[in-house]
Order: structure tokens, then sequence, then C-alpha cells
């Protein structure tokens, strides 16, 4: 009994979201990323290989993600404002 309960938590929990703040829309090339957003996104993670972008909401607000993988391979993700402003870091 308790297996299933536990199981169905977790089963909850992932369709919840976790409470997720970032919303995930279209692709979008670096080439037309918003001045400084780039820059934004090397200064934080500057072992990142930065190869795709995407629109996106955070808190609300339009952002756009930026996704590259570091020297071991792992995947990492930086939130910029549409002006290029630094949102988060995953």
């Amino acid at each position: 009994m308790r297996t299933r309960l536990r199981l169905l938590a977790l089963v909850l929990l992932a369709a919840g979201g976790c409470g997720e703040e970032i919303e995930r829309g279209e692709a979008v090339s670096l080439d037309s990323l918003p001045a400084g957003a780039m820059e934004a996104a090397r200064k934080a993670l500057p072992d990142v290989k930065f190869d795709r972008a995407r629109k996106a909401k955070y808190k609300g607000q339009d952002a756009i993600e930026i996704i590259g993988k570091n020297k071991e391979g792992k995947i990492r993700e930086v939130e910029v404002d549409t002006a290029g402003k630094l949102l988060e870091i995953d």
C-alpha cells in the first residue's frame, strides 16, 4: 500500500511540472538573439558551447533560453530577457 501511495505521489508531482517557472516555445536562431544575450550567456557559463535557443516565458515575462553543452557533455541553459539581461542559469 505504501509503495502505491509513493508511486502515485511521484506521478502527480511529475505531472504537475514541479512548479517550474519557465515555459518553452519555438526555436530561435542564435544570429537573431537580442543584443548582449549571447555575451551574457558566455559570461555566465564560459565553458559551454551554445548551439541553440528558443523563446520562453520566465515568471510571466518574455525571455529566451540559450542552450549548449559543457566539456563533459552536460546540457546547460541560460535564460535571458528580451534586452539580453541574465535571468537564470540551469
